[in-house]
């Protein structure tokens, strides 16, 4: 006798199966924010923020499945002289790069949920999408006139891996604070791993 493997009929099964069990939501805040001041004089600066939001499923007590997304933007400003060349001097340069991540991934709990602080980690897919921008001013030397000029905006889109572990202190059944370690680099390329580690502060609420 022939079986027929029937898809929608599999969907339904599984549906069912979860359906039976009550699931877990949680939906999570973030923000980070980071200043860096550097150069001779103290003009240059190096300022990131960043927010994210995701929303967890737990399909199982310790295990779930995680989206998430985020917007971040940093931005570089050098306010020191340069020798540009034919007369004129750089005297101010800003590179801003705006990014929207969005990623899909598993979140897995080390501790049951009973105890206060739980410590957590999640892995997964994401893609970046990239904007970036360059505005710079040049002064002639012999005029003192300024001219300010910008690159305009180039995009790049990039196929990424992230990793995270979250220490989660829980306030009530259903708020909790957290604190969280996060990379993100090229798919694949895990040397670069610890080349982009951002720290946060957030919340997050069980539903």
């Amino acid at each position: 006798m022939k079986i027929q493997f029937k898809f929608p009929i599999v969907i339904a099964l599984l549906s069912t199966a979860f359906s039976a069990q009550a699931l877990i939501y949680e939906i999570g805040l973030d923000f980070s924010y980071d200043k860096q001041i550097y150069g001779a004089n103290r003009l240059n600066s190096n300022v990131s923020r960043s927010y994210s939001a995701g929303i967890s499923t737990y399909l199982f007590e310790l295990t779930a499945i995680d989206f998430n997304v985020s917007s971040s933007k940093d931005t570089t400003t050098q306010n020191e002289r340069y020798d540009a060349g034919g007369g004129y001097d750089l005297v101010s340069q800003q590179n801003r790069i705006e990014t929207d991540v969005y990623g899909i991934g598993i979140k897995q709990m080390l501790m049951p949920r009973k105890y206060r602080l739980s410590p957590m980690i999640s892995v997964g897919y994401a893609r970046q999408f990239l904007n970036y921008t360059t505005d710079i001013t040049l002064e002639n030397r012999t005029t003192k006139v300024r001219t300010s000029g910008s690159s305009g905006t180039s995009k790049d889109r990039v196929d990424s891996m992230f990793g995270a572990f979250i220490l989660q202190y829980r306030v009530t059944d259903r708020l909790s604070f957290k604190g969280s370690a996060k990379t993100l680099f090229p798919a694949v390329e895990w040397n670069k791993a610890r080349d982009n580690i951002k720290y946060s502060v957030g919340i997050s609420w069980i539903f």
